[in-house]
């Protein structure tokens, strides 16, 4: 996040079901950035110069649902 504290929307949501990923995106158009694990299986993509936020990365998404929300959820 940029260090002034501003926030950036999130300008998509993608859920790729193969690799159970859901993905928040920051920015419009695609850009170079580092990753580093926020959490357990959270990846966050940043700029290093800025330090805006690129995407976010949730792994193992599914399993987080149903552990969080049961089975029920779908």
């Amino acid at each position: 996040m940029a260090e002034n504290g501003e926030r950036s929307p999130v300008t998509a949501v993608q859920y790729d079901p193969q690799a159970d990923i859901l993905t928040f995106v920051f920015t419009e158009v695609p850009q170079p950035a580092v990753a580093e694990e926020a959490a357990d299986e959270i990846w966050v993509r940043y700029d290093p110069q800025t330090h805006k936020v690129i995407t976010v990365d949730v792994l193992n998404f599914s399993a987080r649902v149903h552990e969080a929300f049961g089975p029920t959820l779908t």
